[in-house]
């Protein structure tokens, strides 16, 4: 029998951050189940479930349909993002 990986939520980051706001656009705002932004969106249900939960991140093509599939801007969803209180600004290496 194969374990599966457990997967541990972020507490912080942007990728906590940006699936707070998809949930939050998503249940508050459009009240809108994840069966149906995947209709929407085309995305499967379980990776739009560890989007919200900060386990994936995604990339520029992603943010677009999900965009399209929350009836906003791919700008709106990065500013709210920012503006999260589990959003911290990614640590990388010194600009050269």
């Amino acid at each position: 029998m194969v374990k599966g990986r457990k997967q541990i939520q972020p507490r912080t980051g942007v990728e906590r951050a940006f699936g707070q706001v998809i949930r939050t656009i998503r249940e508050e705002e459009l009240q809108i189940s994840q069966a149906e932004l995947e209709k929407r969106t085309g995305l499967n249900r379980t990776f739009i479930s560890d989007l919200e939960r900060g386990i994936q991140g995604p990339g520029i093509r992603t943010l677009l349909r999900i965009a399209k599939g929350l009836e906003t801007t791919p700008c709106s969803l990065i500013r709210r993002t920012t503006r999260s209180k589990f959003f911290e600004f990614p640590q990388g290496r010194e600009a050269v």
